[in-house]
């Protein structure tokens, strides 16, 4: 939802945006949201209401040159076993998995990213595409910490923000990286974090 701001007054206007790779999913609720706005029924998020104006469906290209903007932090976890081969300190080590930060190696960002986004797609489509390396130049904005509350309980989650830019991208690539701006990059996509807009 954006604009970001704390504090929502009586008369605000929100952009709500949801993204998903399952084009059936996202026609279904594209017509019940129409529904509820034709209908000037109220909707509920959290403890706020809202009041549909309008519902569009978007359908983000990208061309063989572009640059990618992560609207939310992206999350990557380093697992356990990678600890040695990635050179996290051990005084930072955590029992099963540590969230990749800026003074860790930015190859176990990149490593992570990559097979995460390749994992994501061949289990939707139900493909084994060989991985290949799709990313080609970062700009990274900033680190983030969210506490996010999962099973009842407040969770410290690390995560960035990047721009990633791509001077020539073949039609396997685009294919991907478009799957990717649907479903999201990283990790924890389902509580709105690694979403991703062409710029």
């Amino acid at each position: 939802m954006f604009p970001v701001r704390s504090v929502v007054k009586n008369g605000d206007v929100r952009n709500l945006i949801i993204s998903s790779p399952d084009s059936f999913f996202i026609k279904f609720l594209e017509n019940k949201l129409q529904e509820l706005s034709d209908s000037n029924t109220l909707i509920n998020i959290g403890e706020m209401h809202f009041q549909i104006e309008k519902v569009s469906l978007v359908k983000p290209k990208i061309k063989r040159s572009c640059r990618l903007i992560s609207a939310t932090p992206i999350i990557v976890r380093i697992p356990e076993e990678k600890y040695e081969i990635y050179e996290i300190p051990k005084e930072l080590r955590k029992k099963r998995y540590v969230y990749w930060r800026k003074e860790f190696s930015f190859n176990a960002f990149i490593k992570q990213l990559n097979e995460n986004l390749f994992k994501k797609y061949n289990e939707f489509y139900k493909q084994k595409i060989e991985e290949f390396q799709l990313f080609e130049q970062f700009v990274f904005k900033k680190e983030v910490c969210n506490h996010v509350v999962m099973d009842g309980r407040e969770i410290k989650t690390i995560g960035s923000i990047w721009e990633f830019v791509f001077s020539y991208l073949d039609k396997e690539a685009k294919k991907i990286l478009e799957f990717g701006i649907d479903c999201g990059f990283g990790e924890r996509n389902s509580l709105g974090f690694g979403f991703i807009n062409p710029k």
